[in-house]
Formats: structure tokens, sequence, C-alpha cells
């Protein structure tokens, strides 16, 4: 009796947090994730159809990268001229993990979920070493400014951080 009265509270425990942990996730702004293969468990991948041609992919439920991990982002204008485009710079941990990624998962993607937006992909075509992850099209206004809203805009981090950010020298 005494045994089932412990195993009835640690299954209630479980359930309090698998609860908690499923809340958790749903406010991120910003997930990160690997590419992964249509043979592995159905519990942890999530099928996305991308492209024109609308072909399907799979991704990793649980995320390499969230909200917490972003150090700074950069907002443009995409080169369709309607949508943004943004880029992610990981603070240092996540940037080593982005590097140990695209080192290990070259030829794969890394997908984007941003709130209520497609997932969008790149290409990991070689081992990101800076930590920023380039996101070029398909954003709109009102993702940029939940992104404002919760990450630094890399001109409050950095506002004399390199040529591109400097202003003309007369």
């Amino acid at each position: 009796m005494k045994y089932q009265a412990v195993i009835w509270l640690a299954l209630l425990a479980a359930t309090f947090f698998c609860e908690a942990g499923g809340k958790k996730t749903k406010g991120l702004v910003v997930t990160f994730h690997t590419e992964a293969e249509q043979t592995d468990s159905p519990k942890f991948i999530t099928p996305v159809k991308l492209g024109s041609e609308h072909r399907q992919y799979f991704f990793s439920k649980i995320p390499s990268f969230t909200d917490k991990d972003i150090a700074w982002f950069y907002p443009f204008t995409a080169a369709d001229g309607i949508s943004f485009g943004a880029a992610f710079r990981l603070n240092e941990r996540a940037a080593s993990e982005l590097r140990d990624i695209t080192i290990a998962n070259q030829g794969s993607l890394l997908g984007l979920r941003c709130s209520d937006a497609p997932v969008k992909a790149v290409l990991i075509d070689r081992p990101i070493s800076d930590g920023i992850v380039v996101v070029w099209d398909g954003l709109q206004q009102r993702h940029l400014q939940e992104f404002r809203a919760k990450f630094p805009h890399v001109d409050d981090v950095a506002p004399d951080s390199g040529p591109e950010f400097a202003m003309p020298q007369r």
C-alpha cells in the first residue's frame, strides 16, 4: 500500500512537469530544428513541405536552439522586396553548438519556426563558426516586431561592431 502511494505521487508529479514543459515551448518566438530522417521515431519528428514543389522534409520536434540562445538580431528587406529576412546571432554556448551541428550535418537543412510563419529552412553548406544564422525571406513586419520585443537589435548591442554597421567616414 505504501509503495502504491509513492508510485501514484510520482506519476502525478511527472504529469505536472510534462504539462508545464509543453506550455513553456508554446510561448517561444523562434526555434531552430535540425533536419531528421523519415525513418526516425514519429514521436520526435514532424513532416514539413518546403519549396515550390512542396517536397516533403522531416525536422526534429526538439529544437536545437530557442529564444534563450539568441544574443541579437538584424532585420533586413528580403530580395523579393515584399517580405523580410533576419540574421540571428546566437550566444557563445549556442554558437559553439551550432558550429558542431553544421560540421556534422553538412548537406542537410536547419529549419526555423517563427511564431505563425511557415517553417523556413537554410541549407547547411559549410561550418558556421560565427554563430550567425540568416533567414533570407518570408518574414512579415509583425515577426520583426515580435523579435524587437524579445531580442536586442544588433545596433543596441554593438553599434560600431564592423564596417557593415559603421557610419560613413568623411
